[in-house]
Formats: C-alpha cells, sequence, structure tokens
C-alpha cells in the first residue's frame, strides 16, 4: 500500500468514526426532544450508510481488515453510548416520578397533621371541639392510631426510599389518616363547620 492509498485509508476509516459518533449525538438530540421511532431509524439509517460507504472506499483502497475493525468499534460504541444516554434518562424520570409521589403523600400527611393540630393551638377550635384531642374519645381514637401508623410507614420510606412496598403502605396509611380525620371532625360537628357558607353554632345556643 503506498502513501496516498495509506492515507486515503486513514481518512476514510477518520469518516467512519465522524459519521457514528455523529450519528449518536444526532439519535441522543431526537431522543430528548420527544422524537418517535422513525426519526431515531432514519437518523440511524443514515449514518449506517455513511459508515459503510466509508468503509468501502477504505477497503477499495486496500484497507479492508482496518475498515471493518473501524467500523465495528465505533458503531458499537456509537450504540452502547445511546441505549447508555437513554437508560440514563429513563432512570431519571422514573426517580423523578418516584419523588413527586413521595413528596406528594408527604404533604397529604403533613396538611392533616396540621389541621388536627389547629384544633389544639387555636384558642377557638380548643374551645369548640375539646374532643378533638381526647385520645379517649371514640371519634379521635382512630386518628391517633392512623397518625402512628402513617408516622413508622413515613419513616420506612425515608429510610428505605427506593422500597416500592414501603411506598404503598405509606400511601394505604396516609389515605386511612386522611378517612379517620374526616369522620372524627363529621363526628364532633367540626367538619361541618369550617366547610364554606357554613357557620359555627356557639354551644348553648340554637
Amino acid at each position: 500500500m503506498d502513501a496516498v492509498a495509506l492515507m486515503g485509508s486513514l481518512a476514510a476509516c477518520a469518516a467512519m468514526v465522524g459519521a457514528a459518533a455523529l450519528t449518536a449525538w444526532r439519535v441522543d438530540a431526537a431522543s430528548r426532544r420527544g422524537g418517535d421511532a422513525d426519526d431515531s431509524f432514519w437518523l440511524a439509517f443514515g449514518g449506517v450508510v455513511v459508515v459503510v460507504g466509508a468503509g468501502v472506499v477504505a477497503g477499495a483502497l486496500g484497507a479492508a481488515w482496518l475498515a471493518l475493525a473501524v467500523g465495528i468499534t465505533s458503531s458499537a460504541a456509537a450504540v452502547a453510548w445511546t441505549v447508555g444516554r437513554h437508560e440514563q434518562r429513563r432512570r431519571r424520570a422514573e426517580e423523578a416520578s418516584r419523588a413527586a409521589v413521595r413528596e406528594d403523600l408527604q404533604r397529604r400527611h403533613d396538611d392533616v397533621l396540621r389541621r388536627w393540630a389547629d384544633y389544639e393551638v387555636d384558642p377557638g377550635k380548643a374551645i369548640h371541639y375539646p374532643g378533638m384531642h381526647e385520645p379517649g374519645n371514640p371519634a379521635v381514637r382512630p386518628v391517633v392510631q392512623a397518625v402512628r401508623a402513617a408516622g413508622s410507614a413515613r419513616d420506612a420510606v425515608t429510610a428505605s426510599p427506593d422500597d416500592e412496598t414501603g411506598k404503598a403502605r405509606y400511601a394505604v396509611a396516609v389515605a386511612r389518616l386522611e378517612q379517620t380525620f374526616e369522620a372524627a371532625e363529621r363526628d364532633l360537628g367540626a367538619l361541618e363547620a369550617r366547610r364554606p357558607g357554613r357557620h359555627r353554632a356557639t354551644p348553648g345556643r340554637p
């Protein structure tokens, strides 16, 4: 192989590497934009055509084995990089989704605890509905149990945020807490009093 053929072969191999890299970048960009499978297919097909074409040129110049090795290596590296990027985005999306669900459960949990605490720290509520903080009250006893269960479930999720079973238990516990708290408010007359358009009656008056 003379110097001209060698330089031509090396240039063709460089073109193969560049085409594979550019194709991987374009396919990844299309995936980031939310392009469909057809977009990725045609981008990949175009890249393959360029790589094969450059390989044919290199082979015609007497570097067939070099062209084959470069083509396979560069193409495999491009595919691995593209798949890795896609998996990375998928994992990030799943983690963001799990975090959003967990944050929503914690927000609902905290909302019930705040509303319950209002019956103790708000003087008006404390006077009109003293039973809301009496653990022995039959209407409040399920709330106390639900608060403990939700707290334990929350601690478990905090310790193991990737535990789907624990997250499911926490979701059930929060839903149960909301239900029992609303039932207690309804039984003690507080639910009707805090609804829009309702006026809380003063004890002792009709």
